[in-house]
């Protein structure tokens, strides 16, 4: 029995010997698979070559309409108040001379009328001691008494012919008398009120038949035809700005334009928009434009000569930009002219020079890339988009 199971042993070892050799053989057999290099990536990046040329910049801004000439309408005497020959609402037009509205002045009519009554009588008490006396004036006194007509205004007095004719005739109280009835003449005007250009009515804030008293608003009204777009500009644009300036006014809504001009810079940085105000004037033309509507400018600004618009995210460290030397990039600094939404005006570069004109990600001087040379680009360059602040 011991025997046997040497021998059960001894075969079982046996076979695993063998089965051993036979893996560690076919094992040798076997090709080793062959290592693959990793694939060389080029870096290929977009130029463009450096070209420098006049660039006619632009400057835009948004802002709303006003009116350039408003007033208040504010009544200067007491009593009741009525329409004239518009209705007093929002939105009338009026063309200029129309009343607009009138203060009731029959008591001051009448006074005046009665102020007039007595300086005739007064003249008429002086005539004939002027026919006496003052011979050489009397004809023209005579005339001046007969061209008074209480329902008119009072005609100026004669010219005196001497310091005694003048004494005379302040001793009763003529002068005085006159002077006091011109001024009434003027208070019995300022109870009409008429307008003083073509405009519409903006505000109304006393209505037809209410009572009144001096320094009453009765409304605001605004001139037509004559507008203004006050625009904020922000302060790195103003010195390219100037007073006089053609500037283009559109609407993005209403597909309409019209055409301007720069007619005053503010001195002060506005609080409320931390920029500066600019006024531009407004020729309508045919087009109809309204107070108070939101409305965008472009204004032509310096002339930059011998410069390159490039894409402003590619420009590093505010004047540095990358250049394909061979096969290399070289960073350079530019002279920045002028700094926009979107690009920049720069200069500095040899002409020719290849201009990397994408942001790159974890670029560094030296670094091995490829040109691919894109000569067109979008840099938007047309009149108003060259123009974005």
């Amino acid at each position: 029995m011991k025997k046997r199971q040497w021998v059960i042993l001894g075969t079982t070892a046996g076979i695993l010997v063998f089965a051993v050799a036979m893996a560690v053989f076919f094992a040798s057999q076997k090709k080793a698979p062959e290592s693959k290099k990793a694939p060389v990536v080029k870096k290929y990046v977009q130029t463009k070559p450096v070209q420098y040329e006049d660039i006619q910049t632009y400057v835009t801004a948004f802002g709303r309409v006003e009116t350039a000439q408003s007033l208040d309408l504010l009544s200067e005497v007491s009593g009741r108040m009525y329409q004239g020959n518009i209705r007093l609402k929002s939105g009338e037009n009026f063309k200029k001379g129309t009343l607009l509205f009138y203060v009731d002045d029959t008591e001051a009519s009448l006074n005046l009328k009665s102020q007039k009554s007595n300086f005739l009588r007064d003249i008429a008490a002086i005539l004939p001691d002027l026919k006496i006396d003052y011979t050489e004036n009397f004809t023209a006194w005579e005339k001046y008494f007969a061209s008074i007509d209480i329902n008119k205004q009072l005609p100026e007095l004669p010219e005196t012919q001497s310091d005694k004719e003048k004494t005379f005739l302040a001793t009763r109280g003529i002068f005085s008398t006159f002077y006091t009835i011109k001024s009434a003449e003027e208070r019995l005007r300022k109870h009409r009120y008429y307008a003083p250009f073509d405009g519409s009515i903006s505000e109304v804030t006393m209505e037809s038949g209410a009572f009144i008293n001096p320094g009453t608003k009765i409304g605001t009204i605004i001139r037509t035809g004559l507008h203004e777009l006050r625009v904020a500009v922000e302060t790195r644009d103003i010195p390219w700005v100037q007073v006089g300036a053609p500037a283009e006014i559109y609407s993005s809504e209403t597909q309409q334009q019209w055409m301007g001009q720069v007619a005053r810079i503010s001195d002060f940085v506005n609080q409320n928009t931390q920029s500066v105000d600019v006024y531009l004037t407004i020729n309508p033309g045919k087009q109809k434009i309204y107070d108070g509507q939101f409305l965008q400018s472009a204004i032509p600004a310096s002339k930059v000569k011998d410069g390159m618009m490039i894409p402003r995210n590619v420009l590093y460290n505010t004047n540095e930009v990358f250049v394909v030397e061979d096969t290399l990039l070289k960073m350079k600094e530019v002279f920045v002219h002028r700094t926009m939404d979107e690009n920049v005006i720069v200069s500095g570069l040899k002409e020719g020079d290849h201009l990397v004109v994408e942001p790159l990600v974890n670029a560094h001087n030296n670094m091995v890339v490829y040109k691919s040379e894109q000569k067109d680009i979008n840099l938007e360059l047309s009149s108003k988009a060259t123009a974005t602040n």
